[in-house]
């Protein structure tokens, strides 16, 4: 911990970072202070806190709650990896999904500045902003809340994320928190391999949304996907008409065998996978 001499810190203060750092923790609240260094005043770990923060050596997420900011980067521009801000930010049961899901499965090439995390019960503010990163809380009833797990993100970090199946039944349900339907059917075709359809099916089963099984059975056959689950998807299938793309207008042809009205170019869909 030579470098730590590049930043202005006190005894205490490495005492502070060295306990966290030893542990692998990218983060720590006020409690976990209190809770390692009893011996010292809570108002004098307060002030070498702040201290901290003034000196660079820590970022305050929000009331209570420190990231440690690496000796080797300027605090000005210090950006942490914001899927590891999760799990400080969010105190409800909770997992990536939709979009930032796709990236963490490596299904998208381009990350969005939004990190959205679905979480089983209403959060409120449902967005915070942290270096300019949107964190988007997403709520989901009992019904809709399964299939997540820890999931590696680097060598040294895991974090709780929908799994592979589970990510698509949920981009399929709202478009609009994946960038559209282009945006899932070439990360759909991209993982066609890696799916497991058997538990695709018996999520779309449990999750119960008909807009998933429409919208899920056009783009495998648009994407000319080889799977299994086509005629279950289609003993489940309605009359009801819905849109397939939710961020764009109403209008287009009626693609009468899934009942969706088609308001985006098939060939844009097709196409992303070349690009």
């Amino acid at each position: 911990m030579d470098i730590i001499k590049h930043k202005n810190i006190s005894s205490a203060e490495g005492r502070i970072l060295t306990t966290f750092m030893d542990k692998n923790k990218n983060w720590f609240t006020l409690p976990d202070v209190y809770l390692n260094f009893s011996e010292l005043a809570k108002s004098s770990l307060r002030v070498h806190l702040k201290n901290m923060i003034d000196d660079g050596l820590l970022l305050r997420v929000r009331d209570g709650i420190y990231y440690i900011i690496p000796f080797e980067y300027f605090s000005e521009t210090f950006v942490p990896d914001w899927h590891l801000l999760v799990e400080p930010l969010t105190k409800a049961e909770h997992y990536i999904g939709y979009y930032s899901a796709l990236h963490i499965h490596n299904l998208i090439t381009q990350p969005s500045l939004i990190e959205q995390i679905v979480v089983n019960k209403q959060v409120q503010p449902a967005n915070v902003t942290i270096r300019n990163i949107r964190f988007q809380y997403v709520y989901h009833n009992k019904k809709h809340f399964f299939g997540y797990e820890k999931m590696w993100i680097d060598n040294f970090n895991k974090v709780y994320c929908s799994d592979l199946e589970k990510t698509f039944v949920d981009c399929l349900f709202k478009p609009d928190y994946s960038c559209g339907i282009v945006e899932i059917g070439k990360a759909l075709y991209k993982a066609r391999n890696r799916i497991d359809f058997e538990k695709l099916m018996k999520y779309v089963e449990m999750f119960s949304s008909i807009a998933v099984v429409k919208r899920l059975g056009l783009l495998l056959e648009l994407m000319d996907i080889p799977n299994p689950i086509i005629p279950a998807l289609q003993k489940k299938n309605t009359k009801t008409v819905i849109l397939l793309d939710t961020i764009l207008s109403k209008g287009g042809k009626i693609n009468s065998r899934w009942g969706i009205q088609i308001n985006i170019d098939t060939e844009e869909i097709k196409n992303s996978i070349y690009t």
